[in-house]
């Protein structure tokens, strides 16, 4: 057996002992930034879960922004900018790619996040941001909804579809479309006992707000949860199988090394023989 064998597998060894100590190291930061979010997560659906609450219990008003029921759809697509997060921003992508093939009437997508834009850029995308935050706050929410309603009024769109990523639990996060616009009645629970200050659609038009925010940073948010979570199990797999890996190449070098020195042992001693 060559020496230039065994001197390759060493450095196979050595090429993915690197690897494992670069993956392992995006694991643990996946897991710290995790555990510094992880907290506000319950805050972020009490707040969305709030207003739509109070949505329900005010006045229904036809005639709104929020409430029209024209042709024309919109799909917001909200993905990581980041990669090696295993399938989870291509799933992403292809559950937009499935909500539209669905729409007779679509218009176009709004991508969030390098990934969504880059699986995206060779159909109809009308706006992006990219590298638009790290973690998302109330205000990113704010922003987006403003370039929303800007589209909407730009090219005659009355629904918006948002594909965001939806977390199960840690192991399993999963492509989910909710329909934020049109508002609808059957989401109201209307009591005629209260009457409200100022006039109906006042409140109404502040309480849609409200609702349509909160979901837009529950939405972020939920995302991030399950682009760090698929990126540590993604680090995770990757360093088992390095771990695996490394294991499986020292013994085939141990196999070697063994039969190198068996062989150069029978040559010395064909070779006393001999004399």
């Amino acid at each position: 057996m060559s020496r230039g064998n065994l001197r390759a597998i060493k450095r196979r060894i050595a090429s993915t002992e690197s690897t494992m100590q670069i993956t392992r190291a995006m694991q643990m930061v996946a897991a710290a930034r995790l555990n510094k979010i992880q907290r506000q997560w319950k805050g972020v659906k009490d707040y969305s879960n709030y207003a739509e609450r109070i949505l329900k219990k005010v006045p229904f008003v036809e005639e709104s922004l929020y409430t029209q029921n024209s042709e024309g759809s919109l799909i917001f697509v909200i993905t990581p900018d980041m990669g090696l997060a295993g399938s989870f921003p291509s799933d992403l992508v292809k559950e937009a790619l499935r909500v539209k093939s669905k729409l007779e009437d679509f218009k176009g997508y709004f991508a969030l996040g390098a990934k969504g834009y880059s699986g995206l850029k060779s159909e109809t995308v009308l706006e992006k941001e990219i590298n638009l935050f790290d973690i998302p706050k109330v205000d990113h929410a704010e922003y987006l909804l403003d370039i929303i309603f800007q589209i909407m009024e730009n090219k005659g769109i009355s629904k918006v579809k948002v594909v965001y990523g939806e977390l199960k639990n840690a192991l399993i996060q999963l492509p989910k479309t909710y329909d934020l616009l049109p508002i609808t009645k059957d989401k109201f629970e209307i009591d005629a006992r209260y009457e409200y200050e100022p006039e109906e659609e006042k409140v109404f038009e502040d309480a849609a707000y409200q609702y349509l925010l909160s979901k837009m940073y529950l939405f972020l948010f939920e995302t991030k949860l399950s682009e760090l979570h698929a990126r540590q199990n993604a680090m995770k797999n990757a360093t088992d199988n390095a771990h695996d890996l490394i294991e499986e190449l020292n013994l085939e070098y141990n196999k070697q090394r063994q039969a190198s020195i068996t062989q150069e042992l029978i040559e010395i001693v064909n070779g006393a023989n001999m004399q």
